[in-house]
């Protein structure tokens, strides 16, 4: 499949609609576990296993079951590595690592507009080998998946299920990484010179709604949860407008209107 389509050049592209919205919270009824979102996260191309968790908070590229989820220390774009002589993942020297100040992250969570787009409906390939030091001796494992419950240990380790989506959903994030952290980093840097603080007893999270076309083309940016931060939701919406188009998306993930509708939650975490 490829990664890129060329697009008709005579009409003119659409105008990038940026809509913030006061969202009532309205209690919801139980759902059943398949229907509750789950964050998609970010994992090896080798998987540990090929076992289905029976529970799991996450997707991701395929299944695996871990006995203890842990995450690298480190905050950046996701590597699993092993040190020479680093404790194995999992063991209590791992889970001692010191927690970063602050990091910046970004968390998928993924609302398709039907059920049965959330279960795989793919085969899985056989395990390969599992080889986690390919990086030369010393690299740091790093994640930018928020896994704030997770504890901290040499590698990020999750148990996850299959997400037949999962590499669309990467190919954005690997996207919006360029522009969301450098462009957060300057207004962070906006705010201190005008003698502002931003306090970090908790985290500041922008919700957005993005509403793409069949063809991937970014139609709408809603702001559905706001950080309290101006600055911080302005560069979540600055990231999307940057990083689209995103094309050739899955056509099991357009509705009936022809539209694809995405979550994303920008966090700055405390």
């Amino acid at each position: 499949m490829q990664i890129f389509r060329s697009q008709p050049t005579a009409l003119p592209a659409p105008a990038v609609e940026v809509v913030i919205m006061e969202t009532e919270k309205k209690p919801q009824p139980s759902q059943p576990e398949d229907k509750i979102s789950q964050q998609i996260v970010e994992q090896d191309k080798n998987r540990l296993n090929d076992e289905m968790p029976d529970k799991a908070r996450f997707l991701s590229r395929h299944n695996q079951r871990v006995e203890k989820e842990t995450r690298a220390a480190k905050s950046g774009k996701f590597e699993n590595t092993a040190k020479a002589g680093a404790p194995k993942p999992g063991s209590r020297d791992g889970d001692k690592q010191e927690k970063p100040k602050k990091n910046l992250k970004a968390l998928t969570n993924g609302q398709l507009p039907t059920l049965a787009a959330l279960r795989p409906n793919f085969s899985p390939t056989p395990p390969g080998p599992t080889k986690p030091n390919q990086q030369p001796p010393g690299t740091p494992s790093q994640t930018d998946d928020y896994l704030k419950d997770t504890q901290i240990g040499v590698q990020t380790l999750l148990s996850t299920r299959e997400f037949v989506y999962y590499s669309y959903y990467a190919r954005i994030k690997e996207k919006i990484r360029q522009h969301w952290e450098p462009t957060v980093k300057a207004n962070v840097q906006r705010v201190v010179r005008q003698g502002r603080t931003i306090a970090s007893a908790r985290d500041r999270r922008t919700r957005v709604l993005i509403t793409l076309d069949k063809n991937g083309t970014l139609l709408q940016v809603q702001v559905i949860g706001e950080s309290g931060i101006m600055e911080l939701d302005n560069a979540a919406i600055d990231a999307f407008r940057a990083a689209a188009p995103f094309p050739n998306p899955p056509q099991g993930m357009v509705e009936q209107d022809g539209h694809i509708r995405i979550r994303w939650d920008f966090i700055l975490e405390a």
